[in-house]
């Protein structure tokens, strides 16, 4: 059984998830995909585990509008097992970021984002099971769905912004690597206050998916420099992450 031709339940989410699979795969280009065949096996369980991912979160709005139900239930079956990976992979690569040799990386940045890419990794976990609990309620289910995209959208979008800065200006980027940070925050959260702001003036309410999204990567960007600078947090990124190196 196929889905109503009435069923508007995101027609076109295929189309617009596109726009950030492809900022993730242009914004880790330069650290993943121009080197390939040099990255250890950690890096390519992760990248590959995210690229699934991402494929098959593209596909289930075209299966649920095109194909029975099935298929797409099956393909969420798939991707499960896939932001399994996602996560599992990165707890895998996370530790080795406090030891990072960029010369653009401080011992700042080192820190302050792997106190960030734990808390959007949290962030995503949480998306993907409340997207779980909530599969019988459409408009709840696909937002929180569509909502994991924004979680992995900031890094990518801040490797792409840097580094195209970095090529375009010799290798001196006219802005720090923090302030792209900042900058990028403040274009992703833009989309999801337009949907917020949608779903308000089409249903009078705000979607917790969004809204955590859009609190979580905000408050998790502008703690950076905090957690950053925190002896505490350093001393357990040393103590606790440096032990899965």
């Amino acid at each position: 059984m196929r889905h109503s031709p009435n069923d508007q339940h995101f027609p076109r989410a295929h189309l617009w998830l596109l726009i950030p699979f492809a900022i993730s795969v242009f914004g880790f280009y330069f650290t993943y995909w121009s080197r390939f065949n040099e990255v250890p096996f950690r890096q390519h369980a992760h990248g590959l585990s995210a690229t699934a991912w991402y494929v098959l979160l593209i596909l289930q709005p075209w299966l649920y509008h095109n194909k029975p139900i099935s298929y797409h239930k099956k393909a969420g079956f798939i991707a499960l097992f896939f932001a399994g990976a996602v996560v599992f992979s990165a707890l895998q690569v996370i530790p080795f970021q406090i030891v990072s040799t960029d010369a653009h990386m401080s011992s700042v940045l080192r820190y302050g984002l792997s106190f960030y890419d734990l808390g959007a990794l949290a962030g995503f976990s949480f998306s993907v099971l409340m997207a779980m609990l909530n599969s019988r309620e459409t408009p709840k289910h696909a937002r929180w769905m569509i909502s994991t995209a924004f979680w992995a959208l900031q890094p990518a979008f801040v490797r792409l912004v840097f580094f195209t800065l970095l090529i375009a200006n010799g290798g001196n980027p006219p802005v720090e690597f923090l302030n792209v940070i900042y900058i990028c925050l403040a274009i992703t959260a833009f989309p999801l206050l337009i949907m917020i702001f949608l779903d308000f003036r089409k249903e009078k309410k705000v979607y917790a998916a969004y809204a955590c999204a859009l609190l979580g990567t905000s408050i998790f960007t502008l703690l950076i420099q905090v957690f950053g600078t925190a002896q505490w947090w350093i001393d357990w990124c040393n103590n606790v992450l440096g032990k899965g190196m």
